[in-house]
Parts: structure tokens; sequence; C-alpha cells
């Protein structure tokens, strides 16, 4: 086909109805059998078909042929290209720059290159959330800002400027107010001391409630309450924001094909999507801990992994706030990208499993939440206790994404901007409180108490008999009770260079509570229901902190010399 001598027309139109592929080339292939067409490009994932025509042609000439192929055609843009030598069938590209405010992890980053790649005129989208940042290749007109904001805008981002285009000459062009809008992200100080006083006053009282107890006896290491929280939490956040991305494109996909059915009917792909994510989270959960047996990490290891994730949670939290600096954020461990992608292409299909095999795939979305949780699950060394501990994280999802189409609405402007903060408070205060497991997983808890008034043990004498140690001429003897609120006695002293018999009376064995564990007097035992003895002989003075497993409950002993 030549160009010579003749007017060249470009005529771009949306493809609505496609279902499949063989949809699509069976069009191009009617379409190219025609005489006035030059070429035609289509781009399957946009959804998107460019015909090059001779002569000017509207869309309602090629609806018939359409129509036979199951799609009808919407007309987007008509151009012509006047000089026809210069013309190679392939637009021009350009590049832009754009500043977006409210990003804060990889997931908003997968949100915006997918939204702003459907605008017709783009070609390839990347985004940096650490930087605020989308590199945007493109042909056709300049992009507007109110195009790109209306993209992304119903998720929550904001564009604050179109720094570079080269469409302009690379000149810089910002949008009014962009800088004061960072700022307007970040809460005063004030703000901060009363997001926290609310946070830490909530988690009083949900403790005295007994709400984030770890004994609860259904295997899990960290409470049930506490992670079904944490859920909670992540689903108000952007976390959720592919998730239930796929859910709604998943949903529409099936209604589409099935527009005859009921309205349960067509609720169905929406608990085949939470089903699968449920289930995804449970049975690979237990894969992950099934890890940690294999791995048998000692208790040095496994404070350092859950540090790690505290900090994670911590870094994040911070981000969420928008407090956290750029090194900071560079911290953080990051998924391929790619694989997040091909989780949500798959998406764009239509068979009636697919919601159920999309709601397990959300396991490898990236999510802060998700990736602390299954770097904690690791530490477990149990199935049944991490599987249950992800299975109560996606619960805590799932109320938001099975509300999801009549609660599109909810947590916006203000009052979103303000739970976003709360959100981001509670994730602090959860990276703190885990940090300090941690390091009592490690054998060297943090206790304010003891900060105020250190002093060493060594060297001490036994002044007065310890009313929780009986010494029977030969050994002393320790006796301690195991319940959901943790040790009773939960400290006591021993003298050292003497044999000594602990007694362990476990009455409740949830969760972390199943595993008694002092590092540095190199103690570590599975609890079993009933009376448990650990026999040891303490061989230098000082004093030595115990735990469960995950440092949520400990005590210490201290050795004097005899």
């Amino acid at each position: 086909m030549s160009h010579d001598n003749q007017d060249i027309h470009i005529l771009k139109c949306r493809l609505e109805g496609l279902v499949d592929n063989a949809q699509a080339w069976r069009l191009k292939s009617e379409l190219e059998k025609l005489s006035d067409v030059e070429r035609l490009d289509v781009n399957i994932d946009k959804r998107l078909i460019r015909i090059i025509t001779k002569r000017p042609c509207s869309v309602s000439e090629f609806q018939p042929i359409a129509e036979k192929c199951g799609l009808a055609l919407l007309p987007f843009k008509i151009t012509a290209v006047q000089d026809n030598s210069s013309f190679s069938g392939v637009e021009k590209k350009r590049s832009a720059q754009v500043s977006i405010g409210g990003m804060h992890c990889r997931s908003c980053e997968i949100t915006i290159e997918r939204k702003l790649g459907e605008l017709p005129q783009v070609n390839k989208v990347s985004v940096n959330a650490d930087k605020g940042l989308a590199h945007i290749v493109y042909s056709g007109e300049p992009l507007g800002i109110n195009v790109m904001q209306e993209a992304i805008g119903e998720y929550g981002y904001r564009i604050l400027g179109l720094i570079h285009d080269t469409s302009k000459g690379g000149q810089r062009r910002d949008s009014v107010g962009g800088e004061d809008i960072r700022r307007a992200d970040k809460p005063s100080w004030r703000q901060l001391v009363g997001l926290f006083a609310v946070v830490i006053f909530a988690g009083s009282i949900f403790s005295r409630l007994g709400w984030l107890n770890s004994g609860i006896n259904i295997g899990t290491a960290a409470s049930f309450g506490a992670v079904f929280l944490i859920g909670l939490v992540a689903a108000s956040s952007s976390c959720l924001a592919v998730s239930g991305g796929l859910l709604l494109s998943s949903a529409a996909r099936f209604n589409e094909r099935y527009q005859s059915a009921s309205a349960m009917a067509r609720f169905r792909p929406v608990l085949m999507f939470v089903s699968g994510r449920l289930l995804s989270y449970f049975v690979l959960g237990g894969v992950i801990g099934l890890v940690g047996v294999a791995l048998s990490p000692p208790p040095l290891v496994t404070g350092i992994i859950t540090i790690a994730a505290a900090l994670y949670m911590f870094v994040m939290g911070l981000e969420m706030l928008h407090l956290a600096p750029f090194w900071m954020k560079n911290l953080l461990p990051r998924l391929p990208k790619f694989l997040s992608h091909r989780v949500v292409d798959a998406g764009e299909q239509t068979h009636p499993f697919v919601p159920f095999l999309l709601g397990a795939g959300t396991f490898f979305l990236p999510c802060g939440f998700t990736q602390s949780l299954q770097l904690y699950a690791l530490t477990t060394g149990s199935f049944w206790t991490s599987a249950i501990a992800l299975f109560a994280f996606a619960l805590g999802t799932a109320p938001a994404l099975l509300a999801l189409g009549w609660a599109s609405g909810s947590f916006r402007g203000k009052l979103g901007q303000w739970f976003f903060r709360f959100s981001g408070a509670v994730v602090v205060i959860l990276g703190l409180w885990n940090i300090q497991n941690g390091m009592a997983i490690t054998g060297y808890p943090i206790n304010l108490s003891h900060l105020v008034a250190l002093r060493s043990s060594a060297g001490e004498r036994l002044d007065a008999q310890d009313a929780n140690v009986v010494f029977d001429g030969t050994r002393q003897i320790v006796s301690m009770t195991v319940t959901n609120d943790g040790y009773s006695p939960d400290n006591f002293t021993l003298q050292q260079g003497v044999p000594t018999r602990w007694e362990i009376e476990a009455k409740d064995l949830g969760g972390c509570l199943s595993v008694i564990q002092a590092p540095k007097l190199g103690l570590r035992q599975r609890l079993n229901a009933g009376l448990n003895v650990i026999e040891f002989t303490p061989e230098n003075a000082g004093t030595f902190a115990f735990s469960c497993s995950m440092g949520m409950y400990g005590g210490e002993i201290k050795v004097v010399n005899s």
C-alpha cells in the first residue's frame, strides 16, 4: 500500500463488548479486506483500534462489520495527515513527567500505571511512588492535567503538576498549589499528638477487653483480633486498591457475559473472589510457616526477622502520615512489579471460575501489610499458626471487598484524609510494639522501668527468700502458671550454681504462649497442657529475660551469688 498523492485519515475507536482476543483479530481481518483501509492497529489491552484510510470515514461505515464480530465501535478521535511523504504509519511519540500526590506504596504505582495506561494516546507509564513522579510516553495531542486527574482522581490521587513535556519543547509547566498540596498532606505536630493519643487510648481499651490477647485457643501466635484489625486498616488504605479493582473488573465482566443472571447470581463472582482470597491466604500462609519449620531459625534469627517486619510496618506507617524521608522509604523491600501486573491482567478473562483464581492471586500483590505478615509467618514455625494469622488478615479485608460496590464513595475528602492518618498512626504503634517483641525474643527486651533504674544484679546476695522459689536441699524449685494473660509469676530470683527445676503449669496454650524461651540461658521448650518441667543450672549471675516465641509476653529471672 502506498501513501503517495493522497491524504491519509486516521480513525480511532474504542472496542466495546470485547470478550476475547479472537473477536479483535476477526474484526481486524474483516476490516483489512476493505479497499479504503490502508492499515489498522488493534490494542487489545486498551480496547482500542486505529483505522488508517484513504478518505474520511465515519464510525457508522465500519459498525456493521463490528457487530458481526459481537463488538461496537465508539469514536474517539479523527485526524488527517496531509504530508503523505513523511507518513510512516506511526505517530510521533512524546514523553511527559508528571508529579502526583497521594501515593504511598507499590500498589499505588500499579493502580496509576494501569489507569493512566488506559488513556488512548498513552503508550507506556512508569510510576515511582517514592519520588511522587510518573513518566509517560504518549503519541498524539499533549496530555491534559484534567484528563489525567479524571483517570486517577477516584482513587484519591492528585495531579500536582506537569513537570516536563517534550511536546512543549521540554518546557517546565507546574500546576498551581502543588507544593501546598504536599504540605497539606502532612499533619501538624498537634494533630500527630492527638492521633497517637487516640490510638494509644483505643489500644488500652481493646487490651482491657481482651481483644488483643494472644491467648485465643486457635493456634495463632499473634492475636486473631490484632491481625484482624490490621486487615481492617489495610482495607481502608491504598493497599486494597489493586485487589478492589480486580474484584470490580472480574465482577463486571461476569455480569456483562451473563446479563440475564439474577441479582444473587451477579453477586457470585464477588463471593468467589473473596473465597479465593481467604483460602489462598490460609493455605499459602501455612506453607510459609512450614518453610519456617524447615529452617528452624534460632531465637536470635527469629527476633531479627520480627524486628525487620516491625521496622517495615513502622516506615510504612510514617509514609502513610507523609513523614517518612526518601532514604527511609528506599529501605523497604519491593516485589517485582511485573508479577502484580500479570495477576491484574488475568482480570480480563471471563471464565466463571476466574474470580476465584484472581482472589487467590492477590496473595502475591504488593501490600506492605501483607508482606510484613508474611515475614512474621516465616518466624512462627507452624503451619496452623501462620495459616490462621494470614487468614485473619484476609478476613479483616473481606468486609471492605464485599461492600466495595456500594461503599466506593466512603472515606473521601476530609474524612478520608483523617481516617488514613489514623490508620498510619495505628501502623506506627504496631511497628513499635513489634520492635519490642522482637527485642524480647532475642533476649534483650526493652523495659522502660529498668532503663530508669538500671543496675546490675551481678555480685548481689539473696537477702530474702523468694516466695516463688522453694529449696528442697539439693535444688531450687520454681512454680509458674501460664494463662491467656501471660505468666504468673513473671519474675523470680534464683541462686547461682544451684540446680533448678522450673515447673510450668500450662492452663492456656493459645498462640505464642505454647513456646517458652530464655535465649541467654539457652532454654527453649514447647509446652503441653498441664505440668511441664525444665531443669537447668544458672551458671552466671545477672538478669535473664524469658518470653513466649513471639515476645508478646515475658518475664525475668534474676540470678544472684549464693
